[in-house]
């Protein structure tokens, strides 16, 4: 900082002494450096802006303060570099800023860059891919003052092997200490730097090949298989640094879309380099290597032939599928279908065997700490393992065995209905999905989609229903299962209403009843008008299921919930009942109802007078719900109240009226606090349906 008064020119408009000697040295034949900033990245010496043949007229397109902006860039104290204040990351601001001062410098110089292109665009190429994105982003922005879109590509064309020779130096010459200097910078600033440079390059490269026409690309590929023949090259597989080895990945990817045949020639280390790490379980790795594995899959056909799969690959995805894909199954589980469908026979076979591992390691994923206490891991657990079945089951359609085992897999996915994370995620959803297709397949619908296949896909419709009856019927017999376990089955059959999408977590669910549509009775159109049959969604891409099953289960389940109420007074059945009845309330289940409890209603004084009604909700309401709201000690009466609305949307409104008188009587044989329930109770039922 000395030499303070020493006589200065204004604006520093005469070069310094090393920009003379700069001149000088290139008048002589001396060699040209280049651009600051760029240079800068691979030596540890800085160049001068602009040291060339004819450096002064050069000079004269940009004016005085521009140039002491530049003079400035090339100090090597960080703090003059960059005049801020504060402990902050000087290297990584200092590169953003060189490259915001670049992009100012090509709108001041214009078509004069062309000279220097040459020398510059690897290292220009090198900075759009920089670990700071803020700094990448800046690089981009400059690239695309200096050219146009269309110009774009015919730029990088004209320096394609300069770029290539930049960035092949670093990945294969370069190291730490040469691309620092050992005796002013720190070993772990050089080491941080490498790192930054390897993992640039590596993109660079990429980067260079989807921007590049094809016609450039295999003019290229001499060159590029010198890279890629490189031991040193595959070795960034097992890089000890994240960084390094997602680029390498992301790069690997780029070679077997774009150069497809060079990709080949080195398949003999590019495939156990990609299908060998499939494990590799760092958030900045997994994403990259799986994409990698795909174009593996897909570009050489001979993939399998250069690891084991069974040994090698296959042991490892099970592990990595147990552990739910160690919390990030967001970047791999979506990988996994595509990859069922280009597993060759040999590696899948027996396929029973594989198919079986394969569902049961990925199942039991969900109970991995971090998909259990994830919502969005599970849900995208559950998505895959039932595209998967999907799939599979397609695949396997006429194969009897392998279809029913397939099946139960589906089936079983439902004993986890106990669990609060599948009750709100898309399992539901996703199984009904499946089921309207499998529907249409077989000519439910109305449209035979596959004629061949249409009664293999009615029995598999027919099995999954038969099978999930007898879970459901296990469960609710059962005195162990949990009431976590009777909402998850209540949830799954829940027809779609407002109510419930909201509970499933999803858009809408429909269930389409056998025998009768939604009609209006005895009332006008009204918003508030009563209706008959389940409730439609109001979704129009909503498809309905049109088989009987559906409402099969829902009365074998509504039998069994009442059998235990009537033998065992059992609360939760009784609470399950109202559940079923709010999701599905049709004529034919009251029905089922009431045959059940026909032989016992008919030594009751209450028949006398109900003999004739001929309404099976208005019967059930008037002998079961009414009774059950005027036992004594009854504290909890929620689930009765929805008992009585689901029962009304059955009733007219003469029915719905003696209904609220009844109810209303029942009030003065009770205690006072249960009183005081049913006549809000009353109230609120009478001024829903005045």
């Amino acid at each position: 900082m000395g030499g303070k008064n020493k006589q200065r020119t204004k604006g520093n408009v005469r070069p310094s002494s090393s920009g003379r000697a700069a001149e000088v040295l290139a008048r002589e034949g001396g060699v040209i450096p280049g651009f600051v900033g760029f240079d800068a990245t691979v030596t540890s010496e800085l160049s001068y802006v602009p040291a060339v043949h004819g450096a002064e007229e050069i000079d004269n397109l940009v004016d005085a303060d521009f140039r002491l902006v530049l003079r400035k860039l090339s100090k090597r104290d960080n703090v003059t570099r960059l005049k801020t204040s504060g402990p902050c990351d000087y290297d990584r601001r200092i590169r953003e800023a060189t490259q915001i001062a670049f992009e100012q410098l090509v709108l001041k110089v214009r078509r004069n860059l062309a000279p220097f292109l040459k020398s510059l665009m690897g290292h220009w190429i090198l900075s759009q891919c920089d670990t700071y994105t803020p700094a990448a982003s800046a690089a981009w922005r400059a690239f695309e003052a200096a050219f146009s879109p269309t110009k774009q590509p015919e730029a990088l064309s004209f320096c394609k092997d300069e770029i290539l020779s930049v960035l092949q130096d670093i990945l294969l010459k370069e190291t730490a200490n040469t691309l620092s200097d050992p005796q002013a910078v720190t070993e772990e600033e050089r080491e941080a730097k490498y790192v930054r440079m390897l993992t640039s390059s590596l993109l660079g490269v990429k980067r260079l090949l989807s921007l590049l026409p094809q016609a450039d690309r295999t003019a290229l590929e001499t060159k590029l298989a010198d890279l890629i023949s490189s031991g040193k090259f595959w070795k960034y597989s097992k890089h000890k640094t994240p960084q390094v080895r997602g680029a390498f990945f992301e790069l690997v990817c780029a070679l077997c879309e774009l150069t497809p045949a060079l990709a080949q020639a080195e398949a003999a280390r590019l495939c156990p380099a990609v299908l060998l790490n499939i494990d590799d379980a760092d958030p900045l790795v997994l994403a990259p290597v799986w994409e990698a594995v795909l174009h593996v899959v897909s570009t050489i056909p001979d993939c399998w032939t250069h690891v084991n799969a069974k040994k090698g690959f296959l042991p490892k995805l099970w592990t990595l599928l147990k552990d739910g894909g160690k919390g990030l199954a967001k970047a791999l589980h979506p990988n996994l279908m595509p990859l069922l469908s280009k597993l060759p026979e040999h590696i899948t076979d027996p396929q029973i065997d594989f198919l079986n591992t394969f569902f049961t390691s990925l199942l039991n994923g969900l109970s991995s700490e971090r998909a259990a206490s994830s919502l969005s891991e599970s849900a995208v657990i559950v998505t895959s393992a039932v595209e998967c079945l999907r799939y599979c089951i397609l695949q396997n359609a006429q194969e009897d065995e392998h279809k029913k085992n397939l099946v139960t897999m589906l089936i079983s996915q439902q004993t986890a209905l106990a669990s609060p994370s599948l009750q709100k995620g898309p399992l539901f959803l996703l199984v009904t999905e499946m089921l309207v297709s499998w529907e249409k397949r077989a000519g439910l619908h109305g449209i035979i989609e596959s004629h061949d296949n249409s009664d293999v896909f009615k029995e598999l419709v027919t099995d999954f229903w038969e099978g999930l009856a007898l879970l459901f019927v296990r469960y609710v017999d059962s005195e162990e299962t949990s009431p976590g376990a009777f909402e998850g089955m209540a949830t799954l059959l829940q027809v779609s209403t407002a109510n419930s999408s909201d509970k499933l977590g999803a858009d809408n669910i429909c269930f389409s009843s056998s025998e009768e549509e939604d009609k209006t009775v005895e009332g006008d159109d009204s918003e508030g008008s009563v209706k008959t049959g389940p409730a439609h969604c109001s979704d129009k891409s909503c498809e309905p299921l049109q088989t009987q099953y559906f409402e099969d289960v829902v009365c074998q389940l509504a039998q069994l919930c009442l059998v235990h109420v009537n033998e065992k007074h059992s609360e939760r059945h009784l609470v399950f009942l109202s559940r079923l009845l709010r999701s599905f309330h049709t004529p034919k289940v009251f029905t089922t109802l009431l045959e059940l409890d026909k032989q016992k209603v008919q030594d009751d004084n209450e028949t006398k007078h109900s003999v004739n009604i001929k309404n099976p909700a208005m019967h059930f309401l008037l002998e079961r719900v009414v009774v059950w709201l005027s036992e004594e000690g009854r504290a909890d009466t929620e689930h009765l109240v929805e008992m009585v609305f689901s029962s009304l949307q059955c009733c007219s409104q003469q029915e719905t009226t003696r209904i609220l008188n009844n109810i209303t009587m029942v009030m003065f044989y009770v205690p006072l606090p249960h009183v005081y329930n049913v006549y809000i109770t009353h109230m609120f039922l009478f001024s829903c349906v005045s």
